[in-house]
């Protein structure tokens, strides 16, 4: 309906229940971040979704009122009962059970309330917490280098070698090492030989040493990805090894690391370092990662059509927005901008 229409009791009614499904769901534990933006993108269909959250809000409340009002006319009874010896045993064993379990709804309606405010946005910012990379892991802050969002660097190493960090990357010196080393703690990064011809990177539980090149190396959590741009990379995890020519590609976890990938679109994974990203057939959800890799604020997919989509394209990473305006245009995507840089695309 639109914003002008006008709602029936029944149809109201219905939009107050969808509100109490959201919470629950918010409130149960399994939720997914993608839940909770699905969750403030039907709050922002209408102003009758909105005052349906907030009547589903205000029930909450007072259910939550009710039962600690219960909760302490049961612990009254028990106080009671206990100064008279002779009315102990009158305090039945369902007595007790009943007031852990208004104890447990009211513990998690709280946590229905919190969990449904987190999920919506407050003051105009979307509250995602770690999910918004606002705050750094504890490996990351012992980092010697550190790039923030749309930031590149290069370090250079010992004996001429050197390595160019890119978007929110980490990485930590290795001196421990006979030849100039880095340690990948997140992120990307190029590595390129010095004059000894050699370089290496630790990344997870492998090791790759190039020789007379240089390499990408991609670090997602435990996900690894090795790929020689040039020369050649021995890659060793836990003894076992892969080396890789140009154009060759491996993964890795910390389970195992797969085979060799050949004829590997070099040009694709090393964009970044001139400024662009070149996305070939790739899923949506997998484009929004990337985006959201180099774009300060955070981008949400809330469409399971449009999620369901590829995407070809080349985009200049100091023109990122662009990608929304071609989204509404060539893929029909409904695009909501939030303060903080949130995007959501419906």
């Amino acid at each position: 309906m639109t914003e002008g229409t006008r709602w029936t009791d029944a149809e109201l009614a219905r939009l107050r229940l969808e509100g109490l499904d959201h919470l629950t769901h918010l409130r149960s534990g399994t939720a997914t971040e993608h839940d909770a933006v699905e969750f403030v993108a039907w709050r922002m269909r209408s102003r009758a979704h909105e005052e349906a959250f907030r009547s589903a809000v205000r029930l909450s409340r007072r259910v939550r009122e009710a039962d600690a009002a219960n909760a302490a006319r049961m612990l009254s009874r028990i106080r009671i009962a206990s100064n008279d010896t002779d009315n102990v045993e009158s305090v039945s064993e369902a007595t007790v059970v009943s007031l852990n379990s208004a104890a447990h709804a009211r513990l998690s309606r709280r946590g229905l309330i919190g969990g449904a405010l987190a999920a919506s946005f407050a003051g105009g910012v979307l509250l995602l917490g770690r999910s918004m990379d606002l705050v750094p892991s504890a490996s990351e802050l012992r980092a010697d280098y550190r790039t923030g969002t749309g930031e590149r660097r290069l370090v250079q190493l010992a004996d001429g070698a050197n390595v160019e960090l890119n978007t929110r990357t980490s990485i930590g010196l290795r001196p421990d090492m006979t030849i100039p080393a880095i340690e990948l703690i997140s992120g990307e990064a190029i590595v390129t030989n010095g004059r000894s011809g050699k370089a290496a990177l630790v990344a997870g539980q492998g090791t790759s040493i190039g020789s007379d090149g240089h390499f990408n190396a991609r670090r997602d959590g435990d996900d690894v990805c090795i790929t020689c741009l040039e020369g050649q990379v021995e890659v060793d995890w836990s003894g076992e090894k892969r080396l890789l020519n140009t154009r060759n590609q491996v993964r890795y976890n910390d389970t195992g690391i797969g085979a060799i990938l050949s004829n590997v679109d070099t040009t694709v994974v090393s964009a970044w370092k001139v400024g662009t990203l070149i996305f070939r057939d790739m899923p949506m959800p997998a484009v929004i990662n990337e985006i959201n890799r180099y774009r300060p604020g955070r981008v949400f997919l809330a469409n399971k059509q449009l999620a369901a989509r590829s995407l070809t394209g080349t985009y200049y990473m100091n023109r990122l927005d662009e990608f929304f305006s071609q989204a509404e245009l060539a893929l029909g995507a409904k695009i909501t901008r939030l303060p903080g840089n949130v995007v959501i695309l419906s």
